[in-house]
C-alpha cells in the first residue's frame, strides 16, 4: 500500500493534468482549473479515510465538524447569545471531530467497501450534489469537479494495486486484489449503504444539459455517444 504522501503527490499530479486538459480543451476560463485540480486532490485521499488515525480520517473529521460548527452557529445566530453560541458550537465541534469519527471507525473496515470503484462514484457523484447545491457552482462545472473526485479515488486504487506486487523479488503480495475492485463483497451492508448513497446523491444532481453543451462545442459526436449509453 502506497503512503499519504504518495497518494497526494499522484492525485495532485493527475488534478493537474486533468485541470489543464480540461480547462484548455473545453475553452472553460481559467478560475474553475484550480477547483478541478483541487477536487482531484482530495479524490486521491478519499479512500483511506478509513484508515483510523490515518492523515485522511483527521482531516475529514476536522474539516466536517468545524463546517458543522459554522453553519449551526450562523443558523442560531440570532437566537442565542455569544456565550451560548460559542458553547454550542464547541458543543458540535467536538461531537462530530471525536465521537462521529470513533462511531465511523467502529463500522467501518480499511480497504472494505469504501476502498471500491463503486465507493469512487459514490464520492465523485456526492461532490457534484455539494459543488452544486452548497457551494452553488454552475451545473457544468460541478459535475466535472465530480468527475476529478472519481478520477482522484482511481489513482489511488491503481497506485495501491501497483504497490501490491513486489518488482524487485518478482512476486505478487497478499494484498493484491484487496484495493482495485468493484465492491467489497465481503461487507454486504457497507457496500450496499455506499451504492444507496450513490444512487440518493444522483437523485439531487443537477442537469448534466449545460456539460454536454459544453462538449457539444468541442466535439459534436459527444452528446449522442453519452446519450446513447445513458449515462445521463
Amino acid at each position: 500500500m502506497a503512503d499519504f504522501n504518495t497518494h497526494f503527490f499522484t492525485a495532485t499530479t493527475v488534478g493537474a493534468v486533468y485541470a489543464t486538459v480540461t480547462t484548455k480543451g473545453l475553452n472553460l476560463d481559467p478560475e474553475p482549473a484550480l477547483l478541478l485540480a483541487w477536487m482531484t486532490a482530495v479524490g486521491g485521499i478519499l479512500p483511506d479515510i478509513d484508515l483510523k488515525d490515518s492523515t485522511p480520517s483527521r482531516a475529514l473529521f476536522l474539516v466536517l465538524g468545524a463546517l458543522v460548527t459554522i453553519l449551526a452557529i450562523l443558523q442560531h445566530i440570532s437566537r442565542f447569545s455569544v456565550v451560548e453560541l460559542l458553547i454550542m458550537g464547541a458543543v458540535l465541534f467536538l461531537m462530530v471531530r471525536f465521537l462521529l469519527r470513533a462511531l465511523f471507525h467502529r463500522f467501518t473496515v480499511h480497504r472494505g467497501s469504501l476502498h471500491s470503484l463503486a465507493a469512487s462514484v459514490m464520492f465523485g457523484t456526492v461532490a457534484v450534489v455539494i459543488c452544486n447545491r452548497v457551494w452553488v457552482i454552475s451545473a457544468d462545472i460541478s459535475w466535472l469537479a465530480g468527475f476529478g473526485v472519481f478520477i482522484g479515488c482511481l489513482s489511488h486504487l491503481v497506485l495501491d494495486e501497483i504497490y501490491s506486487v513486489d518488482f524487485s523479488g518478482a512476486r505478487i503480495k497478499r494484498s493484491f486484489g484487496t484495493a482495485m475492485k468493484v465492491i467489497d463483497r465481503k461487507r454486504w451492508v457497507g457496500s450496499l449503504a455506499v451504492v444507496i448513497t450513490a444512487i440518493a446523491a444522483l437523485q439531487l444532481t443537477p442537469s448534466a444539459q449545460p456539460l454536454l453543451k459544453t462538449l457539444q462545442t468541442v466535439d459534436p459526436n459527444w452528446q449522442d455517444w453519452l446519450l446513447a449509453v445513458d449515462i445521463f
